[in-house]
């Protein structure tokens, strides 16, 4: 069985979109800049941009990287091991994927390092559609 990765979706609506994401290892080794919200599953008429409020969770066994995917991929957050995390950018407006410059596409990647056989991790991201 190869790592996995489960996104369940807790909202979605014109503007606001949170998934709750599951991660489970199983030693076959790390993901490299994966692809994690994959920005044209959720349409609407707002254009590429989404815009990161807030990022709560806890991994155990690994740490995370979480970028929007551009020509050079912009960090949202380094997410830790064995450490409860929240990372709350609501009341300055979130980590927008336009920030990443040229050859944005509004996805969302992962780069795991450590992850390994039982490692799990659970965390939301909480997001707000944006236009271009």
């Amino acid at each position: 069985m190869p790592n996995t990765i489960t996104k369940t979706i807790l909202e979605q609506g014109e503007r606001n979109l949170s998934v709750l994401v599951n991660i489970v290892g199983d030693g076959s080794g790390d993901y490299a800049a994966a692809v994690l919200i994959d920005r044209s599953d959720y349409p609407d008429a707002t254009g590429l941009k989404l815009v990161v409020n807030r990022v709560q969770g806890l991994i155990g066994g690994f740490s995370a990287l979480l970028l929007f995917d551009a020509t050079t991929d912009l960090p949202i957050a380094a997410l830790p091991d064995a450490e409860p995390f929240n990372f709350d950018w609501h009341k300055v407006g979130g980590v927008a994927s336009s920030k990443a410059g040229a050859g944005y596409n509004g996805d969302i990647l992962i780069t795991t390092t450590g992850l390994g056989s039982g490692d799990r991790g659970t965390f939301t991201l909480s997001m707000r559609k944006g236009g271009p």
